[in-house]
């Protein structure tokens, strides 16, 4: 998986959607089974993971996550971002694949209220995919997944490329 998330292939494929040359800033593994079977409201991915807390105009709020610092940054950064999930496993909607908002991250940064008002008023797009093909996303577009009906392993590697540059001293975590 290592080798996948940082070959240039998919660096090359990244830096597509950014405007400058992509890096690889976090990569999750998501393994929904029948022991494992969550259910995730409507939201948006607008938090990064760096190295140490720095100042910076409006970057916060700031948090620790399992010894990591996470923040918010300024929505700029997060259009400077770009999410692969490659599926390693076939998604559908029995094992509880994800639902998107076709262009809501161009709304920028929503409140709970915002994103609960905005929900009720548009369609969303369920992603069913098999596996070994990839789902290109904006960390910040409105997504959710169900708990699946008739839940089997549903696992996805989760890509995050950026081309933001840093405070200097400051790296990805």
């Amino acid at each position: 998986m290592r080798e996948l998330a940082q070959s240039q292939k998919i660096r090359d494929l990244a830096s597509g959607y950014l405007p400058g040359k992509a890096s690889l800033v976090r990569v999750i593994l998501f393994n929904k089974t029948e022991e494992t079977n969550w259910f995730v409201t409507w939201h948006q991915d607008r938090t990064v993971a760096v190295s140490e807390k720095f100042e910076k105009e409006n970057w916060q709020p700031w948090s620790i996550k399992d010894g990591i610092y996470h923040v918010q940054p300024p929505v700029e950064v997060l259009n400077q971002m770009v999410t692969f999930r490659i599926h390693l496993d076939n998604t559908d909607l029995e094992n509880g694949c994800l639902k998107v908002l076709p262009n809501s991250h161009k709304l920028g940064i929503l409140d709970h209220a915002a994103i609960q008002e905005y929900t009720k008023n548009h369609d969303f797009v369920t992603c069913k995919a098999p596996a070994g093909s990839a789902l290109v996303m904006r960390p910040h577009i409105l997504h959710s997944s169900s708990r699946g009906s008739n839940p089997s392993q549903r696992r996805i590697l989760h890509l995050e490329y950026s081309s933001y540059t840093l405070p200097a001293g400051i790296t990805w975590a």
